[in-house]
């Protein structure tokens, strides 16, 4: 028996023994590397994640045969096997190592399997010219440039694993033996309660009893969490059937995507045979669990529904707290340490929506795993490699060190901010986890693959803001542009994207703006801020930082690029960037428009953000009653505020605005007057007057009815006749002239 083959069936047999999961890295040449994978080609189940390597030594028409007909998936198409439990896995690096990718297959794995990493040498793998860089570089980059930093990471905590069995060309060529280590000598054995039903652990069962118990007491959520393998999917699908059996015709289930609700659907087809079953839809009579995305989610009615939220960490804690509001019956499950996106900042962020919403939710943390055995080695090894396990400061820890700096002290710890040198990060484990779990806290989509961009996208800039030597904010920043003169015509009309350059091509492509093609521009990627210090102008101070850098670089601009609220803009409007534009279509997951804010810094990029924002507010009339017409009052009373234009209501409007309220004149024979006293209002009242404006009802439909235009028929099918409609009009608009002659 050749010796990967003996090493394969002593490291199977541990890990069936023990129910874990445990990782052989095969390293060498590729060469070496292909003629061990032979031997794997009789391997029962095995899956080959990436091209399988094919030997060109002397090898058998057999084994070549067997070689070219084993089973493979490329890493993009893992998300095709999300949600299914997989047996031994085979994952090539030599076909690059995405960290996402490698995340969800360990995720996927069960207890008494392997995952084989083949990989080039450790000793040179760094310097392999890997082909995930095609995914982190921008153009002009080429892979080359890329940075080295997150494998070389990789190779020290592979080398420093106890666990982990490395089977090497140099040692086998020396002779040297592998030797297994024996997981029982250093890690507690625990597998936890047996299901005391089928498919059912005791934490599964407690977490349907805690959905279903929640549900019968009015507006209670209940959340779930769990690690991966915890089985919070088949609870949610227990709890799908459960539901769809009671008083409840129709089970919303919601997630990013369909293939994260796979698994619930299949348990529930699993415990309701009966219902017709097709993809997001399970259907007996009136009743129905179906699956909507987030966006479709929020035009359901609510009352008489229950919604089932997984994978919440990857939803906006906006999009959660509104779901929140409409759904009086509603549950949310998410994964804390995810591939998809994390939920420590869904943890911190949205239970503070909770508490204020709905204070009698409850939860409940999955902690037993179903798939593995407690203690799993693999599980430890995955959430150093790909740091999901990663945690920010504690806010009291930064309170204090923050506070501390206004004291007489000598001691004392004024922040500091610092422009990062990625080097140092390798070995520096304290910062790099406390700035990627900031990050994590900071935006709902960070996954691993952003651990790979952080280190080693050569377009890169970091910025660190320290208290006392902790992160407590930080700040992201891709340079972009110049684009190549000979490629802008063919940017313009949609031939080519090179990769990266979001603002500038976005520019030149959406906007027709070839005059941002030479300009040089620092895209702001993340700003993040300890949530137990934001509104301390941290973030100001930091981007004050990067505005300094850029000028003395000779950028031409800052901006960026992010899902619009009106809480967003106010940010950027605040420190002095302009919308210049809103992008035509909404995201499925956020229901938002992509919002593009610019702060010119050279002569040439004011004269382009001046004419940008000039065809933005000229358009903008337009699109409210056309593609943005579902756009939310508050964000359409943001972007309208700080329009430019001096609208002035003159003796005969103010005279038909008194027509209008008090003689009982048509709307229609004012309908542009009155769009002229709310663009007025918009620019003249202060932010205090506008809030309360906001929280009412009258003010918000006529918004609605002036400036989105939205039929006289849809606002009444919300239990308002057009009589009513026209009283509370009148009503409001009195308010709103009083507002413009206070101001």
């Amino acid at each position: 028996m050749a010796v990967i083959e003996s090493l394969f069936t002593r490291l199977q047999r541990d890990a069936e023994q023990h129910n874990h999961r445990r990782l052989l890295v095969v390293s060498g040449t590729k060469a070496w590397c292909a003629l061990q994978a032979q031997h794997f080609n009789n391997v029962p189940d095995l899956l080959w994640i990436g091209e399988p390597l094919r030997c060109h030594a002397a090898v058998s028409d057999a084994e070549l045969s067997s070689s070219q007909s084993l089973p493979h998936i490329k890493p993009a198409d893992l998300h095709l096997i999300l949600g299914q439990t997989t047996s031994s896995v085979v994952f090539n690096a030599w076909d690059g190592f995405n960290p996402n990718r490698f995340g969800q297959i360990a995720g996927a794995l069960a207890g008494g399997s392997l995952l084989v990493l083949v990989c080039p040498d450790l000793d040179v793998w760094p310097d392999y010219d890997d082909p995930e860089h095609k995914s982190i570089v921008a153009y002009p980059y080429e892979t080359v440039d890329a940075g080295r930093r997150f494998i070389s990471r990789v190779v020290m905590l592979l080398e420093d694993d106890a666990y982990t069995v490395i089977y090497r060309e140099k040692n086998a060529l020396a002779g040297v033996e592998v030797e297994l280590p024996d997981v029982m000598t250093s890690v507690q054995e625990g597998g936890g309660d047996e299901p005391i039903l089928p498919n059912r652990t005791v934490d599964q069962q407690h977490a349907v009893e805690l959905i279903l118990s929640q549900f019968r007491r009015g507006r209670r959520p209940a959340v779930l969490t769990a690690d991966r393998g915890r089985g919070k999917s088949v609870a949610l699908g227990i709890a799908a059937a459960q539901l769809s059996g009671l008083d409840y015709q129709q089970v919303l289930i919601t997630a990013p995507d369909y293939a994260a609700v796979d698994e619930v659907f299949a348990m529930a087809h699993q415990l309701l045979p009966d219902y017709e079953y097709s993809k997001g839809l399970m259907q007996h009579g009136d009743h129905q669990i179906r699956f909507l995305t987030p966006e479709l989610a929020l035009k359901e009615p609510g009352d008489g529904q229950v919604l089932l939220v997984d994978e919440a960490a990857a939803i906006p804690v906006p999009v959660l707290s509104k779901l929140l509001q409409r759904f009086p019956r509603i549950g949310f499950a998410s994964t804390i340490h995810g591939y998809e996106g994390t939920g420590q900042g869904f943890s911190v962020r949205f239970k503070k929506v909770l508490d204020r919403v709905t204070p009698n939710w409850k939860r409940i943390h999955l902690k037993q795993p179903i798939r593995w055995s407690a203690h799993d080695p693999l599980e430890s090894l995955t959430f150093q490699l790909l740091l999901l396990n990663a945690q920010a400061v504690e806010g009291q820890v930064l309170v204090e060190a923050y506070r501390a700096q206004g004291d007489d002290s000598a001691a004392r710890c004024p922040p500091v901010i610092e422009k990062l040198d990625r080097d140092q990060l390798i070995e520096d484990y304290i910062t790099l986890g406390q700035l990627f779990g900031l990050l994590i806290l900071a935006h709902y989509r960070t996954s691993p693959g952003d651990l790979r961009v952080l280190l080693d996208s050569p377009n890169l800039h970091i910025w660190l803001l320290k208290i006392d030597n902790h992160v407590a904010g930080a700040v992201l920043v891709a340079e972009e542009g110049p684009l190549p003169s000979a490629l802008v015509d063919d940017i313009w009309s949609g031939k080519r994207r090179p990769r990266g350059h979001l603002l500038p091509q976005t520019l030149v492509c959406q906007e027709g703006a070839k005059a941002a093609a030479p300009l040089k521009a620092g895209r702001i990627m993340r700003v993040a801020i300890h949530p137990a210090l934001q509104r301390e102008q941290l973030g100001t101070a930091l981007l004050g930082a990067v505005q300094q850098y850029a000028e003395s670089e000779g950028w031409d601009y800052l901006g960026a690029s992010f899902a619009a609220s009106t809480d967003l803009l106010g940010y950027w409007h605040s420190n002095g960037f302009e919308t210049v534009r809103l992008g035509t279509a909404k995201d499925s997951v956020s229901g938002s428009h992509a919002a593009l804010v610019l702060a010119a810094l050279s002569v040439e990029a004011n004269r382009l953000q001046q004419h940008l924002r000039q065809r933005f507010l000229e358009q903008i009339n337009y699109r409210l009653s056309d593609d943005l017409i579902d756009l939310d009052i508050p964000l359409v009373c943001r972007l309208l505020q700080h329009g430019e234009g001096s609208f002035e209501l003159t003796s005969h409007d103010w005279s038909d605005l008194d027509a209008f309220c008090h003689y009982n004149r048509s709307y229609e024979s004012c309908a542009y007057t009155l769009h002229k006293l709310l663009l007025v209002f918009l620019k003249k009242v202060p932010e205090s007057r506008l809030q309360i404006f906001l929280q009412n009802e009258d003010f918000l439909l006529l918004v609605e009815r002036n400036m989105q235009q939205k039929s006289w028929a849809l606002l009444e099918q919300r239990g308002q006749g057009r009589k009513q409609l026209m009283r509370q009009f009148r009503d409001v608009v009195v308010r709103v002239m009083a507002a413009v002659k206070e101001s």
